[in-house]
């Protein structure tokens, strides 16, 4: 089974999402924020990571840099990212997609299923 990683500041969007993706036959564990996401995967391997861009302290961005520097740092492989926002304005959405891909809220339900089969497949 693979697992994700589902991470925003918003309980409905965590529970929503997590609910889709338990459905799909995924394993999902949430964290509400980036610093407690970090904490997360210290501990447990997970597929994919599915995060809000736009969250208080430490936004979608700062948190999967912070990742990428934690996993790499653990001789750990790199956990691709989907990032879901409801946000295009700014450049934050431009600077994710070179870690990830983003999707705009409110979003497609099979386009974002499909985004996590093939990111979990890689």
């Amino acid at each position: 089974m693979k697992k994700i990683l589902v991470i925003d500041d918003e309980g409905l969007i965590t529970q929503t999402v997590g609910n889709l993706l338990k459905r799909e036959g995924y394993g999902v564990s949430v964290s509400s924020s980036g610093q407690e996401a970090l904490e997360v995967i210290q501990r447990n391997h997970f597929d994919l990571i599915v995060s809000d861009l736009r969250m208080p302290g430490m936004d979608g961005l700062e948190t999967a840099q912070k990742m990428k520097q934690a996993l790499k740092a653990d001789g750990k492989a790199e956990i691709p990212f989907i990032f879901i926002t409801g946000y295009a304005e700014g450049d934050l959405h431009i600077r994710a997609e070179k870690f990830g891909k983003v999707i705009f809220k409110p979003f497609d339900m099979r386009e974002f299923l499909q985004a996590v089969r093939e990111a979990t497949e890689r």
